[in-house]
């Protein structure tokens, strides 16, 4: 029997557009097409409990019966063209007064092998004094986090793996082989160009560029070294070669969350490019 794996689409209800599902329909069609094992999706919404108003008279717990119904009707209407594709499809409604962390504990209980989501748009100060769903999927998923930004039916050509440059803990050593697997995996699918691209402090720390380029085992004009903190170095090489597609890794330990993705977090609004992070935790 093949082995199954499960995406988790997370669905936006203030929209018409899902950008994430029509992503992931085109992963587990490609998916399914290339290897033995067997991708399904598990699509899922969920309600924001304060959006919804009772008319006078009405119990909440009927407004909460009618709102659920409503919607797992729309989401069986978005989920039929892929099941009349083939795919395997589940879908899961939920009403929750904090739907942030609602789409997080549904990513943890259904065991995915990937979350994906379309890109919230959010000025920065937004997300510097609010926890928004984009930060805090990324901080708290346990599974790979593929935040949408790009129109869905974009082909993806180029794709920029970020790693890190001086790896003194062996958590970024092992975090760098994951980008750097997980990009060629990626690029040899789809057929894209892949390029790498790393920070460094000084001219003390400069890599030598033909080692790196050796240590990628990519040519020298596809790798490329940057001075200055790693969320912009990582989008001027992003914007520089137009990328696609971004692969970085989020490090760090769950009692700290606010350090966990920094450089995920720092990146989000100066991206034009999909964004495909990485969970790695470091040792306590």
């Amino acid at each position: 029997m093949a082995d199954v794996k499960k995406i988790f689409v997370i669905l936006d209800p203030t929209t018409m557009e899902q950008s994430s599902l029509i992503v992931a329909e085109s992963m587990a069609r490609a998916f399914n097409a290339q290897r033995s094992q067997v991708a399904t999706l598990h699509v899922y919404c969920c309600v924001d409990e304060k959006s919804i108003r009772a008319e006078a008279g009405v119990e909440p717990g009927q407004v909460h019966t009618e709102t659920r119904e409503r919607m797992s009707d729309w989401v069986e209407r978005l989920v039929a063209p892929a099941r009349s594709l083939g795919l395997t499809v589940d879908t899961e409604v939920e009403i929750s007064p904090d739907w942030r962390k609602a789409i997080v504990a549904a990513v943890a209980r259904q065991n995915c092998m990937l979350a994906i989501k379309g890109m919230s748009q959010h000025l920065k100060l937004t997300r510097l004094f609010r926890d928004t769903s984009d930060w805090q999927l990324i901080r708290d998923s346990a599974c790979p986090v593929y935040l949408v930004k790009n129109a869905p039916n974009r082909p993806i050509r180029k794709v920029l793996a970020a790693i890190k440059h001086r790896t003194e803990q062996q958590v970024y050593t092992e975090a760098n082989e994951l980008i750097l697997q997980t990009a060629r995996g990626i690029s040899s699918g789809l057929g894209a160009e892949l390029h790498v691209v790393t920070a460094y402090k000084d001219n003390f720390n400069y890599p030598d560029r033909q080692k790196f380029a050796d240590r990628c085992g990519l040519p020298r004009n596809q790798v490329r070294a940057e001075m200055s903190p790693p969320p912009q170095a990582i989008a001027a090489a992003a914007k520089d070669i137009g990328a696609d597609l971004v692969v970085i890794a989020r490090v760090g330990k769950p009692e700290t969350k606010h350090a966990v993705g920094h450089t995920a977090e720092k990146i989000i609004d100066t991206l034009d490019a999909d964004l495909l992070v990485l969970p790695m935790t470091a040792p306590v």
